[in-house]
């Protein structure tokens, strides 16, 4: 250890000679409310929650304004489901207006023989198929369907029934060397076919077998060839009849014979009709004795080839398209848009033909008609017009949530909808507030007794089953906003007098209280003046809390039906609730789920989703930020 002397003169005296005076703080104080904010802007997330929830609330309220009322409140069956499209991301090919379109049946003359690929062509266009997605695949069925290829017919024999016939729809003249060869792929071992030749095709009028000719019978699966000219003479015209039968009552009902082809031949060996597949398969059914005749006549294994691609909807839509307009729209159209009459160019070919330059609503005219009625000549014009001028656009639109299945804009409506949900939200809150910060504080400012009834009361109340008590309110007053009004609000207000009896409890007997009633306050003037102040910060989260829940209830009754419906619309003096909410949109957008609309689903999902984080994130920071317990901790 070293030790080491200190004297005086190693030390010298500070601030000897100056005066010292208590220096004023340099930082003011915080009201209640100033320190509640700084607490509340010092969390980033809070900040970044609120901000999106006025960016909601402000787009609820001005997009149905600035949007034109004909995209969202009148239906057009010309814009149906069409996919999302927002400009840039669709140069990227994200959002871009494309639609994939799954199992379309092909046209079957669309066939590639190089690719072996086909596609559809009823409702498509090939110029906006993308091809590098075209896909093709089988699909097996039994639909008597043209778009069904080959398969096999199979007829049947009943239960306790003896026989059953099919029977070609018209008849066909039997000349000298025509043949019919029936191919029968399998039938049952006792089981028999017999042909035969009918002049009637409704069984109804003979009375048995023996009135029509039988030209033919077959025991064995196989291809076998018919003279129907060794039973009929020469020219005889006759519907041809292929009946199964049994020894024997059937036992169990499955008994049949598989048909692969009935074909009728000339004399020179040429095919005169053949019927397989879809033709086999529209052979009527044919019965003599209803007693001991009846059965099924069903196609197997027969296959519809179909195409699943990539369809760009808008440039489809939007593409020029042929119309006729009358001379009066024409002469409109070339008022109504400067320069067209001088851009026409006149194809030499065809006189009655012209093309106008580029940027008006009509791209040419291939061709006019001319009637003259009453001595006056009408002509109508056969023009190629701009797909967005048609519907009423000056250029193709952007749908930037796509459109739901009435054509209206969903980023209009889910706005729309999430106006009336909010409302809905606010007014229902305001109501259960009201009614539970009056029902709480009398309960427990009073206590004893009353208190003991008013709490059982409560419980009583709330212990109904609200899906019990939303199916009573729709009876009595039928599915709407009354009724959803009336199911938010007749439980809602108990959350907000139990935090409110709560609150009640730990401050009347402060000692301010105390005072107050002892100098002579009365008893709302305690309750209003002294005591719920104190509770306030409290009670306004739980009214803000209880808004997003009371959104989200609406959502799922709107969504499973019980909630508001479209076409309705509530009144409450300068406020409109329309019918149009996010539940209701999520319900017309869940039938279309399979459809592969999927966007009428994925956005108001989001968009209710990020509403209920932020709604709770906002309300959770605000009880941090009123509780008094928290001022000045950071």
């Amino acid at each position: 250890m070293i030790n080491k002397d200190y004297n005086k003169d190693d030390f010298t005296l500070v601030q000897e000679n100056e005066r010292l005076l208590d220096k004023p703080l340099k930082t003011k104080q915080l009201t209640y409310f100033q320190d509640a904010m700084l607490r509340f802007t010092k969390n980033k997330y809070n900040v970044i929650a609120t901000v999106i929830l006025s960016i909601f609330i402000l787009l609820s309220i001005f997009v149905p304004v600035i949007t034109p009322k004909t995209l969202y409140n009148q239906t057009n069956s010309a814009l149906t489901t069409l996919p999302p499209r927002v400009p840039l991301l669709e140069k990227i090919g994200i959002l871009d207006g494309t639609k994939e379109y799954k199992d379309q049946p092909i046209d079957y003359s669309t066939i590639d023989p190089v690719t072996g690929l086909g596609y559809p062509t009823t409702g498509f266009q090939i110029d906006f198929i993308d091809l590098d997605t075209l896909t093709n695949k089988g699909i097996v069925g039994s639909e008597r369907s043209e778009l069904y290829v080959g398969g096999t017919n199979n007829l049947y024999v009943n239960f306790e029934q003896i026989a059953f016939s099919i029977i070609t729809l018209q008849s066909y003249p039997m000349i000298t060397g025509h043949t019919i060869e029936i191919d029968v792929e399998s039938m049952d071992e006792s089981a028999v076919l017999k042909v035969y030749l009918s002049p009637t095709n409704s069984g109804g009028t003979l009375t048995s077998w023996d009135d029509i000719t039988l030209i033919g019978t077959i025991t064995e699966a196989g291809v076998h060839t018919i003279d129907p000219l060794l039973a009929v003479t020469t020219g005889t015209s006759g519907y041809v009849i292929i009946k199964l039968e049994l020894p024997e009552a059937s036992l169990d009902g499955n008994e049949f014979a598989t048909l692969n082809s009935v074909e009728i031949f000339n004399a020179l060996d040429v095919s005169v009709v053949r019927f397989e597949g879809y033709t086999l398969s529209n052979f009527n059914l044919f019965t003599i004795n209803q007693t001991n005749e009846n059965g099924r006549y069903l196609r197997d294994g027969a296959v519809m080839t179909v195409a699943t691609f990539r369809y760009n909807v808008y440039d489809a839509l939007f593409a020029d398209a042929p119309r006729t307009i009358g001379a009066v729209e024409y002469e409109r159209i070339l008022e109504d848009n400067p320069g067209m009459a001088d851009s026409i160019v006149v194809d030499p070919l065809n006189p009655n033909a012209w093309t106008f330059g580029e940027g008006f609503p009509l791209t040419g005219v291939t061709g006019t008609t001319s009637i003259t009625i009453a001595g006056r000549v009408y002509t109508n014009y056969n023009v190629m017009m701009n797909g967005a001028y048609a519907l009423g656009f000056e250029e193709a639109p952007y749908f930037l949530f796509g459109t739901d299945v009435f054509g209206k804009d969903l980023f209009t409506l889910i706005w729309l909808g999430l106006r009336t949900s909010l409302l809905l939200g606010f007014l229902a809150a305001l109501i259960n507030i009201i009614v539970g910060v009056i029902w709480g504080a009398t309960s427990a400012y009073y206590g004893g007794q009353v208190d003991i009834l008013m709490e059982r009361f409560t419980d009583i109340w709330g212990s109904f089953p609200q899906i019990t008590m939303i199916g009573i309110i729709t009876v009595l007053i039928g599915p709407g906003f009354l009724a959803l009004f009336i199911f938010v609000i007749y439980d809602g207000w108990i959350g907000a007098a139990k935090v409110t009896r709560s609150q009640f409890y730990r401050y009347k007997g402060r000692e301010y209280v105390l005072a107050a009633r002892t100098l002579g306050a009365s008893d709302g003037r305690i309750i209003f003046k002294h005591i719920l102040p104190n509770a306030l910060g409290t009670i306004i989260t739980r009214v803000i809390l209880s808004i997003p829940s009371i959104i989200f209830l609406e959502v799922n009754l709107s969504y499973l039906g019980f909630g508001i419906g479209n076409g309705q619309a509530l009144v409450l003096g300068p406020i409109t609730l329309t019918g149009t909410s996010i539940g209701v949109i999520l319900n017309d957008g869940q039938q279309q789920i399979f459809a592969g609309n999927l966007w009428l689903v994925i956005f108001p999902t989001i968009i209710v989703s990020i509403l209920m984080i932020t709604f709770n994130m906002f309300g959770n920071a605000l009880r941090d930020a009123l509780n008094p317990q928290l001022r000045g901790s950071e």
